[in-house]
């Protein structure tokens, strides 16, 4: 088989551009005709690609561009327009977006023969794991256009979860900002100029003038150390977070954590409900949709948990008996998953598992930013009373003394 670039008509006399694999260009014109093109010019490619290699130079796009493709997809799907006309159409009206290249690759692949789902396993930057799966169950339940709805609205969630939390940390940000701000002025502008001024009278320093006079020093003598550091640990911290020890002991101190483990956790088990019910809808084998998910839920001790589950799963162990085995899986997600197996309703619990948590992590977000905002107010306040404290005390003792 060789590869060929083509330039063709279609039914509207519109100019198309793409590449196929065919022996000849005999064969070529015969796949294009049966995509209601007209061949009007096919030459070899300038190079003979293995599969996945277009796919691999390709970056990741916004999300945002990720849920209109979806949802593009599935109306035409719905309105009867096949596969390969669709994604044809997508690649013409996405050119100049970021996802356009991708969807080209797509026209190309499934153009040749190659099944879609395998085509976006070559692009898992851009179509992670669960996507091609859950291609690959429409596919072969004829339910693509469901799949590509049931993406869309899985995409829009998670996008609506990440507002939620940045919308929550505006403000905290914005006031830590103001805070390391003040803070470095403090200790690099003020307190330098009011110990050149304390340090012409012959009086003893108090301890905490001394200590705060100390920490100015430091951070005007040495601030390329003071930016290294931080800098250096950052770095150190992403080098070792990519050993499977390190993330766990990490991601265990952030569960235990008194006020975002939590927190944590709730978006840990949302994701892991969200992504099983959403492949366990989709005709996706349980063993499978948990293989899947201990990749998604974004906390490594989740997934240790996860595999675990899996395993006892395999064995003949109903999913609720093996989530209750693991103390990290609240009672409540136990006791709706096990309801579910008994009804014969498990997507439908996993889904109001899923939604619970969609409505009670942003509440919670708000709970825990309104302890954290006055938390930095009493810290910027302290900061400033200690500096304060430590300039005005030599005074006191001058006064005094005379």
């Amino acid at each position: 088989m060789s590869v060929y670039d083509y330039s063709a008509y279609d039914a509207s006399g519109r100019r198309v551009k793409g590449r196929v694999e065919a022996s000849d260009v005999v064969a070529v014109e015969a796949q294009l005709r049966t995509l209601g093109l007209w061949l009007l010019k096919a030459t070899p490619a300038s190079f003979v690609s293995n599969r996945g290699r277009a796919g691999s130079r390709l970056r990741r796009v916004p999300r945002r561009e990720l849920v209109g493709f979806f949802v593009e997809m599935s109306l035409l799907l719905r309105a009867g327009i096949t596969l390969p006309h669709a994604l044809r159409r997508l690649s013409d009206d996405l050119k100049d977006d970021k996802l356009g290249p991708a969807v080209t690759v797509l026209r190309d692949q499934v153009a040749t023969g190659t099944p879609l789902h395998t085509a976006m396993e070559d692009m898992p930057k851009i179509f992670p794991q669960q996507v091609a799966a859950l291609a690959e169950a429409g596919e072969a339940g004829g339910k693509l256009a469901e799949t590509f709805e049931n993406l869309a609205a899985y995409y829009q969630w998670l996008d609506q979860l990440m507002a939620d939390v940045r919308q929550a940390m505006v403000y905290p940000l914005f006031v830590l900002a103001a805070t390391v701000a003040l803070v470095l002025s403090l200790f690099t502008f003020i307190v330098p100029r009011f110990a050149e001024l304390l340090g012409g009278l012959s009086i003893q320093m108090p301890l905490l003038t001394r200590i705060v006079m100390g920490i100015s020093f430091e951070m005007v003598g040495h601030w390329i150390l003071c930016v290294a550091v931080p800098i250096a640990l950052i770095a150190a911290l992403k080098t070792v977070a990519k050993f499977e020890a390190s993330r766990r002991w990490r991601d265990a101190a952030i569960l235990r954590a008194p006020i975002f483990g939590h927190l944590a956790g709730m978006f840990a088990f949302s994701r892991f409900a969200q992504n099983l019910g959403m492949l366990y809808r989709s005709g996706i084998p349980l063993l499978r949709g948990l293989e899947i998910c201990r990749g998604l839920v974004g906390n490594a001790v989740v997934t240790a948990a996860l595999d675990d589950v899996r395993q006892r799963v395999a064995e003949g162990s109903p999913l609720s008996v093996a989530l209750a085995k693991h103390a990290i899986f609240p009672p409540g997600l136990v006791t709706m998953i096990s309801a579910g197996e008994a009804s014969g309703k498990l997507d439908f619990a996993l889904q109001s598992v899923s939604t619970y948590y969609n409505q009670i992590i942003p509440r919670r977000i708000k709970l825990v930013f309104s302890v954290f905002d006055p938390a930095i107010m009493l810290t910027l306040i302290g900061m400033v009373g200690v500096v304060a404290l430590a300039v005005v005390m030599p005074l006191l003792q001058l006064w005094q003394a005379r």
